[in-house]
């Protein structure tokens, strides 16, 4: 039987195979061998040959030849030759995705094999894996700004794959061969990502690079005000955007008022802005979760960096503790109003803000890292009648990296948020008697894991508790309680999954289901025991909310994509928000309790984008409802006021909108085309008598362009062109007199508008480098620029003068004019 087995295989016969598909080329060598060939048609009916010539060949080397690359393979079952799957060992390369110059981990970097058009990108960590078939594979590595660079693979086992990536020159941008379709497809983000270069590109007022201003420069992000910090993401309130550095929340992202935010752009790696589908991973906001990834600090070599314009200073130092294994980095800013003597309507020129970022990692061994980043920020402001408002904010996060194997990834963090901020009514006296301090403090514990199954299933999954210690409104004075607001405590816990699924080359799913738990517990005030002694006694109140997710993107073409999403989100943390300005001020949070119940928002929308070499168009529709949003009563005073709670009233949104934007991305000049019609409706009970109004962040009409032009690698000039419609504001409609007074009244609502809102900038930077010793040079930047260039005149704020003699009048205070700035920053 062995004999004539063998027989069967060896079997030398000579045949001529035209090209035609498998089962039919089988067929045919039946008849020849009169051999019987036993298979699934349906395994082999998209399996294609080509013409072949064999003389006397064995049957065994034919069948090797037809089955090549196929997947299939053969085997002998007595007489009968069958035709299987052939059984493939999957295997995983796994890895980071790094900067070649620095060592950072690249965010969203993509990993693709073309041979199985297959692809992956990185996490928030730079960490990606990929699942596929044993065999030899090219695989190509980009990202955004840098060279594209390819290798080949033999893949016999699970493989780490450390990669590197250079940034682009121009000369090399001018040449490179672009690839038709990158998997997975870059046009299938849920998400916006700013790089450092995007983000030292776009300089503000007086030079500074901020964060906050350029996302203020996106479609569909909206600023209320001139030097306003706030961002209003399709209809959301600015309290409604989850900020987070490094992880831990920021709950005041701001500088001055907000004239500059709190993100040292020498300390920014990358910023994510999710604001349509936002992953089940994120939670506690309605509108948006804008996420900076800080530097890690370069593992390679040791840089000092800085910079100095008309508004602040910075200094920064980065280098390895153990060569490509570790790096710090630390970076400190101040202001210099007190030494130019900017004026300002909001503060006094000698204000003052400093900021430090700090930052250290270590790769322990290839499988673990520790990251440890801290933040301090502190403002002190003055005003010309000696009042101080002081406010900061701290965060500290230490994080630990696991790779459990070559599929699961997991992050373990422990974070700290410190909130604070105090009004000093007597700053220029000893006397504490008329301070007032409100704050935050969080603690929290979370783990994320990522489940890379396989190249089209990709799982996240996780939990996470936060601990949040509330002080609404306190007089420093011990002694007296009695104007306080009552403290809160609260326990916020969350347990999600999610699901990124490629069901085929034309539709991609995601989907995830975050659960919430929120506990609060309110201090009761004015409660004794007999003997009269005041008792800690609290107000418990829990709450439990499912906040599913959905987002399904159908490609007709690989640059063309539509999309609709869902989402689902409450928000337990809110901001009593003073009206009257657009500016950061002495606002302070609380939690949902028995009686204030959590905002709900309920988010749908529909999109389309077409990205054709060079170009991109986007379109996209919303349509948001909000639930149990929280309005003062008119005139309500925040600060000595522990009724606050009463003074608010509970109604709903709606906010619905437009956007489209045309994008040209490459080539010597880029630049931006873009329009948003926005409306945002509210109705509270008790409010406008009962009556929707528009609200205060509501900005119909909005038209931003922005243009580059590089003219070589060291010169360049930008411009930058905003038009709005003014905000709403509340205007008394006449006056009466009251013992010499003027007081004010009032009708409806937000029934008044500010002017339209209109500004131009232009800038230039010129870029050179000299060799100062050996291998070392400087990299010098000169940035000059013209803010406000045709000198607008933007309303800040109305005021009324109650003292004012007969017919009174709102009197309206405006913002910056024109300002030529220069600035300069260096890297050594």
């Amino acid at each position: 039987m062995y004999a004539q087995t063998k027989s069967i295989l060896d079997h030398k016969i000579t045949i001529n195979l035209p090209a035609d598909s498998l089962i039919k080329t089988l067929h045919r060598l039946e008849l020849k061998t009169k051999n019987t060939f036993a298979f699934d048609p349906d395994q082999l009916r998209s399996v294609y040959i080509g013409t072949s010539t064999f003389i006397q060949t064995p049957l065994s080397a034919i069948l090797d030849k037809l089955l090549f690359e196929t997947n299939l393979s053969y085997k002998l079952v007595g007489n009968d030759i069958v035709i299987v799957r052939k059984k493939t060992n999957i295997w995983t390369i796994r890895g980071h995705i790094r900067d070649g110059s620095n060592g950072e981990e690249l965010i969203g970097a993509t990993f693709n094999i073309p041979k199985l058009d297959v692809g992956v990108t990185t996490n928030q960590y730079g960490f990606y894996a990929i699942s596929v078939p044993e065999g030899v594979y090219k695989v190509m590595v980009s990202n955004y700004g840098y060279q594209t660079t390819s290798q080949t693979i033999y893949l016999d086992n699970n493989k780490e794959q450390e990669i590197e990536l250079f940034l682009k020159t121009r000369q090399l941008e001018e040449v490179v061969i672009k690839q038709s379709v990158l998997t997975p497809n870059p046009i299938l983000l849920n998400e916006q990502n700013f790089t450092v270069k995007q983000l030292t590109q776009t300089p503000y007022y007086a030079g500074e690079t901020d964060v906050v201003k350029k996302l203020q420069m996106e479609n569909g992000i909206k600023a209320l005000s001139e030097g306003s910090s706030g961002l209003f993401v399709r209809g959301g309130n600015t309290d409604q955007n989850l900020v987070l550095l490094d992880e831990a929340v920021v709950y005041n992202p701001s500088h001055l008022y907000g004239l500059i935010s709190v993100f040292n752009p020498d300390a920014v790696n990358n910023i994510q802005v999710y604001r349509d589908y936002i992953p089940a991973n994120f939670g506690g906001r309605l509108s948006s979760v804008i996420v900076n990834r800080m530097n890690e600090g370069n593992s390679k070599e040791y840089h000092l960096n800085g910079g100095i314009n008309f508004m602040s200073a910075r200094l920064s130092v980065e280098g390895p503790i153990v060569k490509e294994k570790g790096s710090f980095i630390v970076a400190f800013r101040r202001s210099l109003l007190d030494v130019f003597h900017n004026k300002f309507k909001l503060f006094n020129p000698k204000s003052v803000y400093y900021d430090l970022n700090a930052k250290a990692n270590i790769k322990a061994d290839k499988n673990n890292s520790i990251f440890y980043s801290i933040y301090i920020g502190k403002d002190k402001l003055l005003s010309e009648n000696t009042y101080t408002n002081n406010w900061g904010n701290l965060t500290s996060t230490l994080r630990w990296n696991h790779i459990f194997n070559s599929r699961v990834f997991l992050n373990v963090s422990a974070i700290y948020s410190d909130y604070s901020n105090l009004l000093d009514l007597n700053a220029d006296t000893l006397s504490k008697k008329n301070q007032w301090n409100t704050g935050v403090k969080d603690l929290t514990l979370k783990s994320d894991y990522t489940y890379y199954w396989s190249p089209t299933n990709q799982i996240k999954f996780g939990l996470s508790t936060t601990y949040h210690k509330f002080t609404p409104g306190e007089s420093s004075r011990t002694q007296s309680r009695e104007f306080n607001i009552s403290r809160d405590r609260s326990l916020e816990s969350a347990i999600y999954y999610a699901q990124q699924l490629t069901l085929n080359k034309a539709f991609e799913l995601n989907y995830g289901l975050r659960l919430g738990v929120f506990i609060n517990a309110q201090q009761r005030k004015n409660v004794f025991d007999p003997q009269g002694y005041p008792l800690n006694v609290e107000d418990f109140k829990t709450f439990v909310k499912p906040e599913p997710r959905i987002n399904l993107s159908y490609l007709p073409t690989t640059t063309q994509r539509i999309f609709v999403t869902y989402n689902r989100n409450y928000q337990y943390l809110q901001l009593l928000q003073n009206s009257t300005l657009a500016f950061s001020s002495l606002e302070p949070w609380i939690p949902a309790s028995s009686t204030i119940k959590p905002q709900r928002s309920d988010y749908f929308s529909i999109g389309y984008m077409n990205t054709p070499v060079d170009y991109s168009l986007s379109v996209n529709a919303y349509y948001k409802k909000l639930y149990n949003q929280l309005e003062l009563t008119g005139h309500a005073q925040v600060i000595r006021n522990p009724d606050i709670r009463s003074q608010l009233r509970v109604g709903k949104s709606d906010a619905y909108g437009f956007e489209t934007q045309i994008t040209k991305n490459e080539g010597k000049f880029s630049g931006t085309i873009a329009y948003s019609y926005s409306k945002v409706f509210r109705k509270i009970d008790g409010i406008n008598f009962g009556n929707r109004f528009v609200a205060n962040y509501d900005i119909p009409h909005e038209v931003k362009l922005s243009a580059k032009y590089e003219f070589n690698n060291q010169f360049s000039v930008q411009y930058f062109f905003i038009y709005s419609t003014g905000r709403p504001l509340t205007l008394p409609v006449g006056y009466y007199q009251h013992d010499g007074l003027n007081v004010p009244v009032y009708e409806g609502r937000n029934t008044s508008r500010f002017p339209d809102f209109n500004r131009m900038d232009i800038s230039a930077q010129y870029r050179f480098r000299s060799k100062i010793f050996k291998n070392r040079f400087l990299s010098n930047v000169i940035s000059v620029g013209v803010y406000n260039l045709y000198n607008q005149k933007n309303p800040l704020y109305y005021h009324i003068n109650p003292n004012t003699t007969g017919s009174a009048k709102a009197n309206i205070e405006y913002g910056f004019g024109i300002y030529p700035w220069l600035a300069y920053s260096f890297k050594i």
